[in-house]
């Protein structure tokens, strides 16, 4: 640890345990369970958390509970919960370097990426802080002798269960579950529990009250399970793999439990002859280098008319060879490590898939020789659509290039995949644009950009990317429900 130049409060913070938040303070497991947290550069310990059990959901549970019913958060004057959520977002930016430094710990991601999270995070809360004064219902057409009023609503207690790449960045999405009146339990990843803790804190001092914002740390078997499971919580929001998703709508289907899923992707990155090569190569080598391939939206199947294949794949190869593998705090990296040695493993075991299947190994596919959860940027070329590596998530570095020739092909490629989460499309015809966007099966679609988000804009996908929207007026919809009241007016 004395390697990274850490400030002295994030070092003594590091000392301490990164124990549960229930009902307005840090308290521990009640088993007295801890877990190590790891440093991905270098595999090494670096604090302990608190390791959840059912009884600390059942605690949590009973905190929001209590403080959705008796309406401590939901009954204030809307203008004050937008003070009380703005100032979240002026706290978080108070303890920026505190919180850049513990993420870059425990995620592995590099600092000027953890820079970007911070601040979307804030902007988020920014965003939502503005709409507690303007969440309203309607008036529709009725019958004679009646009046009717749809109110719109608070959901209850929301479980929150977030992944590890990018952990700051939930901060808004708790924003916009306070914003809508709800009582919030996050369960972050048990590889990235770190701020997690801050975020409550900060909530506290905002002037949250006690219980209506609770962080539950653990794995997700146990704690995770427990929440999905759990009669007292209301709805569920997730965003991880399939297989969890899979299951999670599957235990919440017992109890018809609203359930919101961002499951990932396998997203095409469609480049045409007429694009700018050099702009097009860069933004590809960024949509799956970026934070090692961790993003769900990584542009990993990069579709390329066969006209400019060799000259676009030349210019991903030259910009990839040779980049700098280092620690998050390295000015000098270019491509950080992967989470966790299970993540490694399953890269590595999916560039011996390619090699198998018969694509041909560009460039990259090999672990440099240094303590981390490091592996080489990785470019497949002589990809077919059917390979293992172009239909399913490999969640690294990991780049296929497939040729097309008709716009017809791009869309069918594009298309033939169980995921349904974003694309990007080069090109300089709007026609040709116009076009590809009505045709992709997908929740978003970026014309000559890759990986834009705004708070204000909604993100989500389709097929087994998931379902229900983050972001903008549709987390709104997605964390309220619609009450109908009708009063008799006349005799």
């Amino acid at each position: 640890m004395n390697k990274y130049p850490l400030s002295e409060a994030t070092r003594n913070r590091l000392q301490q345990t990164f124990g549960h938040f229930i009902d307005g303070e840090i308290v521990p497991s009640i088993n007295g369970e801890t877990m190590d947290v790891l440093d991905p550069a270098s595999g090494e310990r670096i604090a302990r958390a608190s390791a959840g059990a059912r009884a600390d959901v059942d605690r949590a549970v009973r905190s929001a509970r209590r403080s959705f019913d008796d309406r401590s958060w939901r009954s204030i004057d809307p203008l004050e919960r937008e003070r009380r959520i703005r100032t979240m977002s002026r706290l978080l930016l108070d303890q920026k370097s505190m919180i850049t430094e513990l993420d870059v710990l425990d995620s592995g991601l590099i600092s000027w990426y953890v820079d970007f999270c911070v601040d979307f995070a804030a902007n988020g809360i920014d965003y939502y802080a503005g709409w507690p004064s303007k969440i309203e219902g309607s008036i529709p057409p009725a019958p004679e002798g009646f009046s009717v009023r749809v109110e719109r609503e608070p959901i209850g207690v929301i479980g929150l269960i977030t992944p590890w790449n990018g952990p700051i960045t939930v901060f808004g999405s708790v924003a916009a579950a306070l914003a809508t009146g709800n009582s919030v339990i996050l369960k972050p990843a048990e590889q990235t529990p770190m701020t997690a803790v801050l975020m409550a804190e900060i909530a506290a001092e905002a002037g949250i009250p006690p219980g209506v914002f609770n962080v539950l740390q653990g794995r997700g078997q146990e704690v995770g399970a427990g929440l999905v499971e759990h009669p007292g919580v209301d709805a569920i929001s997730f965003t991880g793999s399939v297989a969890t998703g899979k299951a999670i709508q599957a235990a919440a289907a017992g109890q018809v439990k609203r359930v919101t899923l961002e499951l990932g992707g396998k997203s095409p990155f469609i480049v045409f002859p007429d694009a700018d090569l050099e702009a097009a190569a860069a933004a590809a080598r960024m949509a799956v280098w970026g934070a090692s391939g961790q993003v769900c939206t990584a542009g990993s199947r990069v579709l390329v008319h066969r006209s400019v294949q060799a000259e676009f794949t030349k210019l991903v190869i030259e910009g990839t060879e040779g980049m700098t593998l280092g620690d998050g705090f390295d000015a000098a990296t270019q491509v950080g490590p992967l989470v966790s040695s299970e993540q490694l493993e399953r890269v590595r075991k999916y560039i011996a898939i390619g090699r198998d299947e018969g694509a041909t190994l560009a460039v990259g596919g090999a672990s440099p020789d240094r303590s981390g959860y490091f592996i080489e940027p990785t470019v497949f070329t002589d990809v077919k659509n059917e390979m293992r590596i172009a239909q399913e998530e490999i969640f690294g570095p990991v780049m296929s290039i497939l040729p097309f020739d008709t716009e017809a092909e791009a869309v069918r490629i594009a298309n033939d995949s169980l995921y349904g989460l974003a694309a990007g499309v080069w090109t300089t015809d709007l026609d040709t644009a116009g076009r590809m966007t009505s045709a992709l099966r997908t929740g978003t679609v970026w014309i000559n950009s890759y990986q834009m988000v705004y708070p204000s804009i909604p993100y989500g996908g389709v097929k087994l990317s998931g379902h229900g929207r983050n972001l903008g007026a549709a987390s709104i919809e997605e964390l309220t429900q619609l009450k109908t009241v009708w009063t008799k007016v006349g005799e």
